[in-house]
């Protein structure tokens, strides 16, 4: 009886540096707004331009890719509309490719999406799809 344990347990041994363990990987988002452009408030009409980013990052926190929205509004006191809209997708991980991107507005809000592909040995392991929004008040604060 020994005998068969200890065979088990030296064969269990052997083989488990050649099992193919699959493990859950963490992923954390995160968002940033910067203003680029602002008029002075003195005009009736006034324009602001400003970006949002949206991030995923490993446990590790480092940015595997990252999608970005770029959105140039008029306001004036009461409304507020988007004008122009564009989209920056990137990967920072070689790991990672960045497959579409696009970008729209509607009213007061400049939108940016893509779709990115986790690959690994030539095997595409994930796919995931990062949206960021770009909002505009009738005052001109940007979320």
């Amino acid at each position: 009886m020994k005998k068969i344990i200890l065979s088990l347990c030296l064969f269990l041994t052997c083989c488990l540096p050649f099992t193919n363990l699959v493990s859950a990987t963490e992923y954390y988002y995160e968002e940033t707004i910067e203003i680029i452009d602002s008029t002075p408030s003195s005009r009736v009409v006034n324009t602001i331009t400003g970006k949002k980013t949206k991030s995923m990052k490993n446990s590790a926190g480092n940015v595997l890719w990252y999608v970005s929205v770029t959105g140039t509004f008029v306001y004036t006191g009461s409304k507020s509309s988007c004008t122009i809209s564009t989209v920056e997708a990137k990967s920072n991980n070689k790991f990672w490719k960045i497959l579409s991107k696009s970008s729209s507005k509607s009213a007061n809000k400049a939108i940016a999406t893509a779709k990115a592909q986790n690959i690994l040995d030539g095997e595409v392991v994930a796919t995931h799809v990062l949206s960021t929004t770009l909002t505009c008040s009738a005052t001109g604060k940007l979320s």
